[in-house]
């Protein structure tokens, strides 16, 4: 990347601060979700229906999607930062394969509420993302425990302690004190 440096920094807390925002946005769909799904069973009359479950399932499905997106653009721009600044390079490669599956999930066969890799003809060599996910498909449903990690593989607290560390990257620099010089009023000179 050939970007100035501090673009880099300006770009890396940009999306560091968009993925605190959504984690904290994906984990309220889903806790709506698991709430809505636990109280659909008391079947009272103030008990949400099945299509209220559908819609918050929708919700989550959307932040998640916004969540891997906005992580996914912090991880390229940290990179991009590692090396301006010399440090050793790491990447979330699952991170990279499930944007990647998200974005070509047009592409993908569906069993259910599972997608897998899709057809393809006898010479094909493409390489399937979804091939590099546990299992090697992707769960469109909900579970509870997706209240935690976003499509149960993003984990929102290393996610967010990870844009912690980027998000005020490009605040500018607190005054020194260090350097602080007392005027030379004197009080008991008055």
């Amino acid at each position: 990347m050939d970007a100035r440096p501090g673009v880099v920094v300006r770009m890396l807390a940009l999306w560091a601060r968009s993925v605190e925002r959504d984690a904290h946005s994906y984990y309220q769909a889903a806790s709506k979700a698991t709430w809505t799904d636990r109280a659909i069973d008391y079947g009272e009359e103030w008990s949400p229906t099945e299509g209220d479950l559908a819609r918050a399932i929708e919700d989550v499905w959307v932040r998640g999607y916004r969540l891997v997106m906005s992580a996914y653009q912090m991880e390229r721009w940290s990179r991009a930062h590692q090396r301006i600044t010399g440090d050793a390079e790491e990447s979330d490669e699952l991170l990279k394969k499930l944007r990647n599956t998200i974005e070509h999930l047009d592409e993908a066969s569906f069993i259910d509420l599972l997608a897998q890799k899709g057809p393809t003809g006898p010479k094909s060599k493409k390489k399937w993302a979804i091939e590099e996910l546990p299992g090697k498909e992707l769960f469109l449903g909900f579970d509870a425990g997706y209240t935690e990690a976003a499509f149960g593989l993003v984990d929102l607290r290393d996610v967010t302690e990870r844009a912690r560390l980027y998000a005020q990257l490009d605040a500018p620099d607190e005054p020194s004190f260090d350097k602080y010089e007392p005027d030379s009023y004197d009080p008991e000179s008055d």
